[in-house]
């Protein structure tokens, strides 16, 4: 019994350790978590192309190529394993991925938050998708090119060409050295990779909007498809506390009003925030789509040449943040150094940035 406990205690401790060593393990949308997905950040495979041929030679079907990198980190930066400074205009990635058997059935979705520039996303060698914009985060459906139990390749081509002066690049340099207000660029793959299952009927997303005068969140519910009979639950808590509750039949277009009692509302000072649970619920009383939120109750209006926060009068005390690490390039290192910024920025006097 005792040889049973401490099997399955050390069994506990390589999961725990398995997760806490993906880089950047937190859910990366906080505003609309599942509890089905996977993070897959870590270890991929990747090649240069500079001269822009990897198409022809096929490397779209490729299972593998020979060099590694930590995503989501950028090639030019530190902590990606890789740090190559000079341009690149355009690589290929590769990972092999496991698509949980419990997700057959679903619509599958492979999540990308950032992609400098274009990227093209190949799954067992179709074309599944492409994106265009660095700093928009994307979904691909791969539900049709994979099968639930089974191991998929995923290929990510992209093409960064930030000298051509036809794409956005904010602050990233066209000099090889960093000059002036212009630093390090970014190439491909910079924000979490996940994937999550999704039912056909599930939400696609919410748009919330806080109505303080009026104690009430406006929301404006999306979904991958309608079936007769669907339910959207809603409940806002304040911890585990629920204030609030409504349910609604499924439509499109959709609005709901949530009214709140009491309301908390947000501030720089006191950043107060809501919990959100939605449920989706069919015909048959069967709970197809869960998902958790969050929003804070505040409103922002100009009177004059005022800014007013929560019907109060506000003085801007702004700090500009451009965002980038010495080791992570655009990718914070990790979370908390991401909530630091917004810490070290308070401490010394600013309220916004």
């Amino acid at each position: 019994m005792r040889l049973i406990s401490a099997l399955f205690a050390f069994l506990f401790a390589a999961t725990m350790f398995a997760q806490t060593s993906i880089p950047r393990p937190e859910h990366p949308r906080p505003q609309f978590v599942r509890d089905n997905w996977v993070n897959l950040n870590g270890t991929w495979t990747y090649v240069f192309d500079f001269g822009e041929s990897g198409l022809h030679r096929g490397l779209q079907r490729s299972k593998g190529f020979d060099n590694k990198i930590t995503v989501p980190f950028c090639p030019e930066s530190k902590l990606s394993g890789v740090e190559y400074k000079d341009f690149i205009n355009s690589m290929w990635y590769h990972r092999a991925v496991e698509i949980p058997a419990a997700w057959d059935g679903k619509k599958i979705l492979l999540n990308f938050g950032g992609v400098d520039y274009f990227s093209a996303i190949y799954v067992n060698g179709s074309l599944a998708g492409r994106h265009w914009g660095g700093s928009s985060s994307f979904s691909v459906d791969i539900t049709r090119y994979v099968k639930a139990g089974e191991t998929a390749n995923v290929v990510v081509w992209v093409k960064d060409d930030l000298r051509s002066g036809e794409q956005t690049g904010g602050k990233q340099c066209t000099n090889y050295y960093s000059s002036g207000c212009h630093y390090t660029r970014t190439t491909g793959i910079w924000q979490t990779v996940w994937m999550e299952a999704v039912a056909p009927a599930g939400l696609q997303e919410v748009y919330v909007k806080p109505d303080l005068d009026n104690s009430s969140f406006i929301m404006e519910p999306k979904f991958y498809g309608l079936e007769d009979g669907l339910t959207l639950n809603i409940k806002v808590k304040d911890g585990n506390k629920v204030v609030a509750k409504k349910s609604a039949k499924a439509s499109a277009p959709m609005t709901v009003i949530v009214p709140v009692k009491k309301v908390k509302t947000w501030s720089p000072e006191s950043p107060f925030l809501y919990d959100l649970e939605y449920e989706v619920v069919d015909a048959e009383g069967n709970i197809i789509d869960k998902v958790a939120a969050y929003a804070g109750m505040r409103k922002i209006h100009i009177e004059g040449n005022r800014i007013f926060l929560n019907n109060e009068p506000l003085f801007l005390r702004m700090v500009l943040d451009q965002g980038f690490y010495p080791d992570g390039v655009w990718t914070a290192p990790s979370d908390e150094a991401l909530k630091n910024d917004i810490v070290l920025s308070q401490s010394v006097g600013f309220n916004s940035a």
